[in-house]
């Protein structure tokens, strides 16, 4: 082990807030502030909080244990298992996640799910404060955070639709993506400066801060009636029962597929960005942040803008639309001549890339009855675990045949897949 010394430095359910909704419709107008019109909904305020402070969370949590464990056992391959092993615990318990949220009351369950990872992070600052961190250990909190997560999703997800009416379900989903992509870039670079001065123990003091404040956030937020009973049923017929829902409904079909088969093509230009910053352009750890921070920016961005667009009627046109412009946006990023000309074209990936996520999320949720929304959300959540598993055959691609041409196909493929699913499902374009 490695000298750690230096470590420690809307349904009827929601019916009241729909009512208390309609009573802010006023205001709202004349303030003229439809940009964020679900915030005059003061339990989806407090969901939004608790959702910004998991994600600023998660982000510094993943510089913190990225370090932690290389500094531990100084192997890249090390670092590879322990992410793989979050994100196979949060994909793998995903649709079990979905079942329960349909099934018990869907804030408690949260609260409930949220609670190890304070325990977790407690431990961890423990363990590392005393130089007494080991990699197991780490893999064991990776696996219960990647639990954690997997099961809070479906439920926060579906959530939201029982506290806001669905004329301004796209608004709160925008704001959430607004707010979680503002912790994209404000985590890992608040995480960089707290390492060197509180180090990794004190990081996961203030995680274990940021965890509780997740879960005290939701004490406001009401109980709502359970989704739906399931007398006489278990766990594994109600995710068949989801199953077949989600593949015999020709929209939900479609949203599923635009959710997932993109991203799987689109997903992969991440991992590969310390070798364009590096190889590429040989612009060196600064470029890499530089490079980072783009799509975040432009997620910010695309999220602000989907959020005023209120009652756009051809929302099925957009998702068209942001889909093809995030493949073409990815293959300029793959051919950029020039240093700035590829941060340009990342920062329209982000852009794109949320408006499209920003636009199958809600009109799923809009679209799924409330007794099947979690379980349909927990399909849909799979779909970002699912898109990591391109990054090992595109890395090796980018190894026969170069990371701008590996990453400009990823683009194209990503632009012809979007538009193969809407020829196959021509429903979306009338969503």
């Amino acid at each position: 082990m490695a000298d750690l010394k230096h470590l420690g430095a809307s349904d009827s359910s929601s019916s009241v807030t729909t009512g208390a909704v309609r009573r802010n419709t006023t205001v709202r107008t004349r303030s003229g502030l439809s940009t964020f019109s679900s915030l005059t909904v003061g339990p989806y305020r407090w969901l939004l909080s608790s959702t910004v402070s998991g994600t600023l969370g998660y982000q510094m949590q993943a510089i913190a244990l990225g370090w932690l464990v290389y500094v531990v056992t100084g192997s890249a391959v090390a670092l590879g298992l322990i992410t793989s092993m979050q994100a196979i615990c949060q994909t793998g318990i995903s649709p079990i996640g979905g079942v329960i949220a349909d099934r018990i009351e869907r804030r408690t369950f949260i609260m409930i799910v949220r609670s190890p990872t304070v325990v977790v992070a407690v431990a961890i600052a423990y363990l590392v404060l005393t130089q007494r961190i080991a990699y197991f250990e780490l893999v064991i909190a990776a696996a219960i955070f990647g639990l954690s997560f997997g099961l809070n999703g479906p439920a926060r997800q579906a959530l939201i639709a029982e506290l806001v009416p669905g004329d301004l379900l796209l608004n709160a989903v925008s704001l959430l993506s607004a707010g979680m992509n503002l912790m994209r870039i404000v985590g890992p670079a608040l995480a960089g400066v707290l390492i060197g001065s509180i180090g990794v123990g004190g990081i996961y003091i203030l995680l274990a801060m940021l965890y509780c404040a997740v879960i005290v956030q939701l004490i406001p937020v009401p109980q709502l009636p359970v989704a739906r009973t399931s007398v006489g049923r278990n766990v594994f017929a109600d995710l068949r029962d989801g199953l077949d829902y989600s593949f015999q409904d020709p929209a939900i079909f479609g949203l599923l597929l635009l959710g997932s088969i993109p991203l799987f093509f689109a997903m992969p230009y991440a991992p590969l960005l310390p070798v364009f910053a590096e190889t590429v352009w040989h612009a060196g750890a600064a470029g890499y942040g530089i490079l980072a921070a783009g799509p975040g920016v432009g997620g910010l961005i695309g999220a602000l803008l989907v959020a005023s667009l209120g009652k756009y009627p051809y929302k099925g046109r957009l998702m068209l639309v942001s889909t093809i412009v995030l493949g073409l946006a990815l293959t300029a990023f793959g051919l950029s001549p020039s240093f700035l000309a590829a941060e340009l074209a990342l920062l329209v990936v982000g852009i794109a890339s949320v408006i499209y996520s920003s636009l199958v999320s809600s009109l799923l949720q809009l679209n799924v009855p409330n007794d099947k929304r979690g379980r349909v959300m927990s399909f849909y959540q799979m779909s970002f675990g699912i898109s990591g598993l391109s990054a090992l055959p595109v890395a090796a691609l980018a190894t026969a045949i170069g990371a701008p041409d590996a990453i400009a196909l990823c683009g194209v493929l990503t632009a012809v897949t979007g538009v193969a699913i809407f020829v196959f499902r021509p429903d979306l374009m009338s969503l």
